[in-house]
């Protein structure tokens, strides 16, 4: 805790920067989505999320299906006991027009420029977008606007929705939430729901929102692994093997060849289902 007699120039910034966090921007609220079998890492989430966005100007809420201890003061949590994600945001009732919505495993690894997240949300507003992707991943190489370094993902594009680092119209993730049971689901099969609504998905060209998946099927990723190492956090769950990444990367590779053919092929025949909790 900062000692309130810190008048150095450092102790100054600091306080200056807590004082900054009090007021919180009404337009939109960070959601962070967890379950208890995952609170080892969303304890690194909230680490990384501390180290690189202290001075967050929203409201930061946690959802999670059992009560637990935490490392970060959200300004709320709703326990909802239901083992799908999507089930769970059911029980939130969202006082915001957008949501910035993070996953436990999605890990801050640079500092978020909030002047950047809120130029998002004019840019959401300006294009009524339902969803304004913050990292352009699976990449589009469509542009929508060259001045604003955007980029748009059309109707029937493969993984047009993704719970990947997004910032959502509230009502239009609502659709999502009432239709679907979890992340996967709304992936794979919310493509013919978001191609029925007028809202436009675009995506940024750089990360605004500076964040990597650090957990793959329960295991850590090597560059999860490198970041609890450099900052000297125990690793505390398996990482992938050589074999795993491997096998990963060769799936990814044939993704990449016909993302489009392959999607609808999973969808059809009901295939590549990945469980995040269990």
């Amino acid at each position: 805790m900062l000692n309130k007699y810190d008048f150095t120039r450092t102790g100054v910034y600091r306080r200056r920067r807590e004082l900054k966090i009090m007021i919180k921007n009404s337009d939109c609220v960070v959601l962070v989505t967890s379950c208890y079998n995952y609170r080892d890492v969303l304890d690194k989430f909230e680490f990384f999320f501390k180290k690189h966005w202290l001075d967050c100007p929203f409201e930061v809420w946690l959802n999670i299906d059992k009560e637990i201890k935490t490392n970060y003061k959200y300004n709320r949590v709703i326990i909802s006991d239901h083992p799908q994600n999507l089930v769970r945001m059911r029980d939130i009732e969202f006082t915001t027009p957008y949501v910035l919505m993070m996953q436990d495993d999605h890990w801050l690894i640079e500092d978020v420029s909030n002047d950047e997240i809120l130029k998002c949300i004019d840019i959401a507003k300006k294009y009524n977008c339902g969803n304004l992707r913050l990292l352009r991943d699976p990449k589009t190489e469509e542009v929508f606007s060259n001045d604003e370094e955007l980029y748009i993902y059309r109707p029937g594009k493969a993984y047009r929705i993704s719970a990947r680092g997004g910032l959502w119209n509230t009502e239009y993730l609502k659709g999502f939430i009432r239709r679907f049971d979890d992340f996967w689901q709304m992936e794979r099969f919310g493509q013919e729901y978001s191609n029925s609504i007028d809202m436009k998905v675009l995506a940024t060209k750089y990360r605004c929102l500076p964040i990597i998946d650090a957990v793959h099927k329960g295991k850590y990723e090597d560059y999860a692994m490198f970041m609890l190492d450099a900052n000297g956090i125990e690793i505390d769950r398996a990482v992938m093997s050589a074999k795993e990444r491997l096998i990963d990367s060769l799936k990814s590779f044939i993704f990449e060849l016909n993302p489009d053919v392959i999607t609808k092929i999973q969808a059809t025949l009901n295939i590549g289902y990945k469980p995040k909790y269990k």
